[in-house]
């Protein structure tokens, strides 16, 4: 996890390298499989399973390039908000919600059926009555699988929630 250290910004991004990684070998290896086996010959032979399971892999590898992405938190104390940055290969979003719209910080938790790992994050309620994700489980941030280390996250924006603008590094905690 990427995170600069100012007095007024928190900024956090997550690590996409491994959906990259993982994109990159589905490509390489349904490339090779689709190109190796396209002419498969008779119907339902072993060859014919491989060319098609090269396609689908072709296929993961492409929307999964071009679904995934990086996210960047930006904790502002002198403007007194959150900004998250989504970028992915096809455009990026940005939303941005004032410390004021905060009703409360909490920690959840999500539990990956892939990798059986617990995945923590923080879930910010705002006086809208919607809930907002910040450090989001797809995105791969480092140590969110750690409960201590995302409740000191927790502790961290809840201080900036309070104080605003000060010496991050009093309530960092992270």
């Amino acid at each position: 996890m990427h995170e600069t250290r100012r007095m007024d910004i928190w900024e956090t991004r997550s690590n996409n390298r491994q959906q990259i990684a993982i994109s990159t070998v589905c490509l390489i290896v349904g490339a090779l499989l689709a190109v190796s086996l396209h002419d498969y010959g008779a119907t339902g032979s072993n060859r014919q399973a491989g060319f098609l399971f090269g396609v689908v892999l072709l296929g993961l590898g492409i929307a999964t390039l071009f679904a995934g992405g990086s996210q960047t938190v930006q904790v502002d104390g002198i403007a007194r908000e959150i900004r998250i940055l989504d970028r992915r290969l096809i455009g990026s979003r940005t939303e941005t919600v004032a410390f004021e719209q905060v009703q409360r910080v909490e920690v959840a938790c999500l539990q990956t059926r892939s990798q059986h790992a617990l995945r923590y994050f923080l879930q910010l309620q705002l006086s809208s009555g919607k809930a907002l994700t910040l450090f989001s489980p797809e995105k791969a941030y480092p140590l969110a699988s750690d409960p201590a280390v995302v409740a000191s996250w927790k502790r961290r924006l809840d201080g900036m929630l309070v104080t605003g603008a000060q010496d991050l590094s009093q309530i960092r905690g992270a």
